[in-house]
């Protein structure tokens, strides 16, 4: 019960971010839920996911950190194609973007590089 409750707080943590991105391109879209709620419910799914999160029943942090950077990532580029507009560092010409993407990939590799070794280690 556990797992899925992590699962799904999960899943409505990454909702709630992506509408915070789709907040800070397109402010109108959205009127009835202000940045403040949603960034609201993203910190509360977030700290159920924290708690809920058992790192014997689920190798999440393996799975998820690379996938979600990406994700973002496409998302930013995505809303800003169609016509978004945004004053946040989050822009396609701004170079905080390109450094947190490439900061943010380097360090999923490198971490899922260390516990490859760590498991073989164990393994052996």
């Amino acid at each position: 019960m556990k797992l899925w409750i992590n699962r799904i707080s999960s899943i409505l943590t990454l909702a709630a971010l992506t509408m915070v991105f789709v907040r800070f391109f397109f402010p109108d879209v959205t009127p009835f839920l202000t940045t403040g709620i949603l960034f609201i419910l993203f910190f509360v799914f977030l700290a159920v996911s924290i708690v809920t999160f058992d790192p014997k029943a689920s190798k999440r942090d393996e799975l998820v950190g690379l996938p979600v950077t990406i994700y973002f990532s496409v998302l930013v580029v995505f809303l800003q194609l169609i016509g978004g507009k945004t004053d946040t560092p989050l822009s396609i010409d701004q170079p905080f973007l390109w450094i947190a993407i490439a900061l943010g990939i380097w360090l999923d590799i490198k971490r899922t590089r260390k516990n490859k070794k760590d498991r073989e280690k164990s393994a052996a």
